[in-house]
C-alpha cells in the first residue's frame, strides 16, 4: 500500500507533467510535434529521483518547491533530447509506441528538435540555478552524456569489444543523468550538505544508472514482452551489449554468428547458453546492491527515512523485473 510519501511523488509528479505541458514551442510548423513529445511521458525515472532527493533532507515531508518542479521538468526534457537524438542515430521507427520524430520529418529535423529541447533544458536550469557551479555541473554531464554515445557509436559491429568498454559507454549515455537527477534535487534542496553526502548520492545514481541500462539491454532479448519500442534493434543495429559481450569473450564461434548480422540467430545462440543472460543480470543486480549501500552510511544532513524506504522499494521493483 502507498506511503505518504508516494503520494506526495505522485501527486508531484502530477505538477511536473502539468509544467511540461505549459511549454510552447515558438517554430509554428513544428509547433504540434514538440506538444505530442512532450506530452508522451514515460515512467519520469528522473524526474521522480529529482522529487525524491529534494525529500531526503526535509524534516517533515511536504511538497516540492516550484523550483524543483522545475528542475524535474527541465532533467525530463534533457532526457527527450537524448531520446530525440537516439533515434535518429539508431534509426528507430517508435518510441513509447509512436513513430518517432525522424520518422515523421527526417533526420534534419529530429535533430533540430532534440536540439531544441536541449537548449530548452539549458534555459530552463539556468533560470533556477543557485549558483555557477550548478550550471557547471549541468553542462559537463551533458558532455558526459554525449562522450558516452559516442563511445558506443565508435564499437558499432565491433566484436572485440570488452565489458570495460561497454561499461565505460553506459556511465556516460545512461548513468551520468541518473546521478545528476539525484544530485540535482538534492543540492537545490538543501545548502549544508556534506562531501560524504554528496558523495553518496553520486554512487547511488550512477549505480541505478548503471543497472537501469543493463537491465533495459537485457529487455531488448525479450522479445515476448512489450515496452513500447522493437526488439533486437541492438544487435541489428550492431551495438553489442552486455549479454553479447559476454558471449562473445567466453566462445569465439559465437563471434561468427554474431557477424552474421542475423538478430534472431543471435537470439537462439543465448536462448540456448542462458548463463551469458544470467551473467549479465547479476551485473544489474550488482549495482542495485551497490546502490542500496550507498546511502546506509551516515550522511549530513541526514537522510529522510521515508525517502529511503521509497528508494530500496524502487530498487527492488526494478530486480522484479529482471
Amino acid at each position: 500500500m502507498p506511503n505518504q510519501q508516494e503520494f506526495l511523488l505522485h501527486n508531484d509528479l502530477q505538477r511536473v507533467v502539468e509544467a511540461l505541458r505549459q511549454e510552447e514551442d515558438t517554430v509554428t510548423p513544428y509547433r504540434d510535434d514538440y506538444r505530442h513529445l512532450l506530452d508522451n511521458n514515460g515512467k519520469m525515472i528522473r524526474a521522480s529521483l529529482v522529487l525524491l532527493f529534494s525529500y531526503a533532507t526535509q524534516d517533515k515531508l511536504h511538497a516540492a518547491s516550484n523550483r524543483i518542479i522545475t528542475a524535474a521538468e527541465a532533467i525530463e526534457m534533457l532526457h527527450l533530447a537524448t531520446l530525440v537524438h537516439d533515434d535518429v542515430l539508431d534509426n528507430a521507427s517508435v518510441r513509447r509506441n509512436e513513430p518517432t520524430m525522424h520518422v515523421k520529418h527526417g533526420n534534419k529535423a529530429a535533430i533540430y528538435m532534440g536540439d531544441l529541447i536541449l537548449s530548452r533544458y539549458m534555459e530552463i536550469m539556468a533560470g533556477i540555478a543557485p549558483d555557477t557551479n550548478f550550471i557547471v555541473e549541468q553542462a559537463h554531464t551533458v558532455n558526459e552524456i554525449v562522450a558516452g554515445d559516442l563511445l558506443q557509436e565508435r564499437a558499432r559491429h565491433n566484436t572485440d569489444t570488452t565489458k570495460e568498454y561497454y561499461e565505460q559507454a553506459i556511465t556516460g549515455k545512461t548513468a551520468a543523468l541518473f546521478r545528476l537527477a539525484a544530485i540535482t534535487g538534492i543540492k537545490l534542496s538543501s545548502d549544508s550538505l556534506s562531501p560524504q553526502t554528496l558523495e553518496q548520492v553520486t554512487s547511488f545514481g550512477n549505480h541505478l544508472g548503471m543497472a537501469f541500462q543493463i537491465v533495459d539491454d537485457l529487455e531488448d532479448f525479450n522479445v515476448g514482452h512489450d515496452t513500447g519500442k522493437p526488439k533486437l534493434e541492438d544487435i541489428r543495429d550492431g551495438i553489442y551489449t552486455l549479454p553479447v559481450i559476454l558471449a562473445m569473450q567466453a566462445d569465439p564461434t559465437f563471434v561468427d554468428i554474431v557477424k552474421l548480422d542475423d538478430p534472431l540467430k543471435t537470439l537462439d545462440y543465448l536462448s540456448s547458453h542462458p548463463q551469458f543472460m544470467q551473467q549479465a543480470k547479476a551485473e544489474a543486480i550488482g549495482h542495485i546492491d551497490d546502490a542500496k549501500g550507498a546511502l546506509t552510511d551516515k550522511s549530513y544532513p541526514p537522510l529522510n527515512a521515508s525517502t529511503m524506504k521509497t528508494l530500496f522499494k524502487s530498487l527492488d521493483r526494478l530486480i522484479s523485473t529482471i
